[in-house]
């Protein structure tokens, strides 16, 4: 707020505090101009509050953060903002217009890919929400006059067999290496063995800690703020995947490991290597996310039901479940026999 005073000499002080701010001070012959000055000054403070940038950190704490734990896609939604933030700078977010969004719009899509531009616009329209509503921001929802652009298709490529053993292969020379049980196997050719083998997420596997395993009832168990849907659910576990946590958990039985994440790499880190493995493999058209849409359309295949097929997955819904496995009409055919 701004206090305003006048001196001996006949002037006048005005002096603007704004928490968070280092206090602003300066002396004028009349009070019109010490008043517009604090005005000036309170809109600028207020300007440098409510952009991309200032409010970007709040809002992953307070919209994606539980019980002081980051939620599932976290990291997706941080990085969506930097991107935002990018292009709309300084800019308040009460000046950020349809145009704005519209400009935004062409110029990503010469650079990301149209699903990619839709996500960081859906979050855009979200973020303006929750500023307007959780902190006050005299601003609108300005993506909605905007089109977006088409979603991309749902990706049905899945790896086959070969294909996986191609890429642990090519995996191996990443610089990140395990101890213990695995020592000299890199942490992202354990991280895609488990994708393979559970069909968790990236996220999932990366906050993965001893704590979490039962090796007894063969699961591992998610905390609603570890998952993308943010409920808590159970991921059975195959022999491949119970062996391998067996040894990346050997050595760290004390109770001073139980809660230390069997993983140091970094989202980014492991979709690099896989991307990496995939083009030295020359293998095109998959991500490591394409992990779980194999898996899921393997156990499928397999003969496991919808509802043993959304244990695994955790999908509560069939028809997103449905979108993630690609069976073939001629594995259908063997199981009617």
């Amino acid at each position: 707020m701004a206090t305003l005073r006048k001196l001996p000499s006949g002037k006048w002080n005005a002096q603007v505090r704004i928490k968070g701010h280092p206090t602003q001070t300066k002396t004028f012959f009349t009070i019109e101009e010490a008043e517009k000055w604090s005005s000036d000054c309170e809109e600028k403070f207020k300007r440098s509050e409510s952009t991309v940038k200032a409010l970007s950190l709040v809002y992953l704490e307070e919209v994606l953060t539980k019980n002081g734990k980051p939620r599932g896609g976290y990291d997706s939604i941080r990085n969506r903002l930097v991107n935002l933030d990018k292009h709309f700078g300084s800019t308040s977010l009460e000046k950020i217009t349809s145009e704005n969004v519209a400009t935004y719009k062409v110029e990503r899509l010469k650079k990301a890919a149209n699903g990619t531009v839709r996500l960081e616009l859906q979050l855009l329209s979200r973020f303006l929400r929750w500023a307007a509503s959780e902190k006050g921001v005299a601003c609108n929802d300005v993506v909605k006059p905007v089109r977006l652009p088409e979603a991309g298709k749902p990706r049905d490529k899945i790896l086959t067999p070969l294909q996986y053993q191609m890429i642990l292969e090519r995996v191996e020379t990443c610089r990140s290496k395990l101890s213990g049980g695995l020592q000299g196997m890199s942490e992202a050719k354990a991280i895609i063995i488990l994708a393979w083998e559970t069909a968790m997420r990236r996220g999932e596997i990366l906050a993965l800690t001893p704590a979490m395993i039962d090796f007894r009832q063969r699961v591992i168990h998610l905390a609603d703020h570890q998952t993308k849907n943010a409920e808590a659910r159970d991921v059975p576990l195959s022999s491949t995947a119970l062996d391998l946590l067996k040894s990346l958990c050997e050595g760290k039985e004390e109770e001073r490991y139980r809660h230390t994440k069997l993983f140091s790499l970094r989202p980014y880190s492991v979709s690099q290597a896989f991307r990496r493995a995939c083009r030295e493999a020359r293998i095109e058209g998959v991500c490591f996310h394409s992990l779980r849409h194999t898996c899921i359309t393997r156990y499928a295949e397999k003969g496991l039901n919808t509802i043993q097929l959304q244990c695994i997955s955790g999908h509560k819904d069939i028809t997103m479940l449905a979108r993630y496995s690609h069976i073939k009409a001629s594995s259908v055919a063997a199981l009617m026999e």
